[in-house]
């Protein structure tokens, strides 16, 4: 694919990845702390890296209730070698969201990606148990998943 476009929304039985342009800014401000002029410029940032393919980044949203509780995706990606950091932020939600939040992230930089490296860029919000069952190994402190044959 040429370009990321098609890459959006994308649903699971409890969520909703879409744009950050999808979503009032004013939602995605108090998500990330910044004021609106800050965010608005983050927001357009992200969505130049997403058009640019270096970075894929979406909000995600309860589709029950229509809250923005992350954002989540891929950042420093390298389509030729396969390689980017994943990563979630936002708030902290109960294993069984964060299992289904990561493994639809996995499952797509693997099967739409290609990637068969991934590096996750902060594991705050998430249990040690949910990234051992995504596949992550901690190696040095830092989580890692590798396609393994």
């Amino acid at each position: 694919m040429s370009s990321f476009e098609g890459y959006h929304p994308l649903l699971t039985p409890l969520f909703r990845f879409d744009w950050l342009t999808q979503f009032k800014l004013k939602n995605v401000a108090d998500l990330t702390t910044n004021d609106l002029g800050a965010t608005a410029d983050w927001v357009n940032a992200t969505m130049h890296d997403t058009m640019d393919r270096s970075a894929l980044t979406w909000g995600i949203e309860r589709r029950r209730t229509h809250k923005l509780i992350a954002w989540g995706g891929f950042s420093d990606l390298d389509l030729t070698a396969h390689t980017g950091k994943i990563g979630f932020n936002g708030k902290r939600v109960p294993v069984n969201e964060q299992q289904e939040i990561v493994d639809r992230l996995v499952h797509f930089g693997h099967e739409e990606l290609q990637l068969t490296d991934m590096t996750l860029t902060s594991a705050g919000k998430l249990d040690d148990a949910v990234l051992a069952a995504a596949g992550f190994v901690q190696t040095d402190g830092q989580w890692r998943w590798t396609f393994r044959r």
